[in-house]
């Protein structure tokens, strides 16, 4: 069944337009760690619209395979931007000191920041559309799963009360995306996947280095990246012969216990906060919202069937029917029709 052209150019037109509110809203998540910003980092910016490259550039690409004008998207989608950090600042005025930094203080000052993000997503999705082959599939994923990290390891020490129990780590949100976007880069090859967590245990070092995280939480998130991500590539490649949900749940039941286990305990244990009660609320938590993150993920991608990676010997229903080869000299033509 074809996509209706509307659904990609919603998509494209939301996402330009909500980036200004997307990083007012990681600036306030940022405020409940134990050091909140005076502002949204630079390079933070930079992340957050790599990371919204990626959709837009595969609405882009739909939009594009449908005949349909990509121009109205792009420029209603910036206007609405525009327009969402404007309500924004003035919902939070922002006084901006003499010698202003890059990032002005502040929520407004963040919102005006994702105006920024805005546009680098509709530079990066154009760089993107513009690899050849299969590579825009493979640096797509690659840059979610890397940023990700990235922006989940930004806010690592905030935690949001839901209830009498429950503590969610706003970074636990950004993870739960990295199990399943993981997953979908399987079909490049484990090689491939295995550099990607390398590469994504580097990125975290250099950029907590950057912002000033201390080298406790830089070591253990670069421990927890590596072990975790490790042993939800082997599970998932014993689960080649299962369909993609069972596959991506079977590995993510591991990952996501292991991911939380080795983090949280290794970088809160001996903290005056964290007490056993603590430690046992944000552990419950982190893996529920993690699981159920990568599950909401995994069955959003079977909206789109040429996105999941095929086992071996599957059938791939979109992959273009093969080429027809003369018979050799002698040979019978099994196309031939029979006498």
């Amino acid at each position: 069944m074809r996509t209706s052209p509307r659904i990609p150019f919603t998509i494209a037109l939301a996402t330009l337009a909500l980036a200004p509110a997307g990083a007012a809203l990681l600036y306030g998540f940022a405020q409940l760690g134990q050091r909140p910003p005076e502002a949204l980092p630079a390079a933070v910016v930079f992340l957050l619209g790599v990371l919204l490259a990626t959709p837009i550039a595969f609405m882009r690409r739909h939009l594009r395979a449908a005949g349909v004008a990509r121009a109205p998207a792009v420029v209603m989608g910036l206007v609405g931007a525009l327009l969402v950090a404007a309500l924004l600042v003035w919902g939070f005025p922002i006084g901006v000191p003499a010698t202003a930094t890059l990032v002005p203080p502040g929520p407004g000052g963040a919102a005006l920041a994702g105006l920024v993000s805005s546009v680098l997503a509709l530079l990066g999705s154009s760089l993107l559309l513009a690899l050849p082959g299969r590579r825009t599939d493979l640096y797509a994923g690659a840059s979610v799963f890397v940023v990700c990290t990235v922006l989940a390891n930004f806010t690592l020490d905030s935690f949001i009360p839901l209830g009498d129990f429950l503590l969610v780590n706003v970074g636990t949100l950004f993870f739960g995306i990295t199990f399943t976007q993981r997953d979908r880069l399987h079909h490049f090859g484990r090689p491939v996947v295995y550099r990607l967590i390398l590469l994504a245990g580097v990125s975290n070092v250099i950029a907590a280095m950057s912002l000033g995280t201390p080298l406790r939480y830089v070591a253990v998130s670069f421990l927890a990246i590596v072990v975790a991500d490790s042993a939800n590539t082997e599970v998932y490649h014993r689960l080649l012969r299962l369909r993609w949900l069972a596959r991506v749940a079977g590995s993510n039941a591991i990952a996501a216990p292991l991911d939380t286990i080795v983090f949280t305990t290794l970088a809160f244990a001996g903290a005056p906060f964290a007490t056993a009660q603590w430690m046992t609320q944000v552990i419950v938590t982190d893996v529920l919202v993690k699981y159920a993150a990568s599950m909401v993920a995994a069955i959003t991608i079977l909206s789109r069937p040429e996105w999941i990676p095929r086992a071996p010997g599957e059938h791939d229903p979109h992959a273009p029917p093969p080429e027809w080869v003369p018979p050799a000299p002698g040979a019978a033509d099994p196309h031939a029709p029979r006498p």
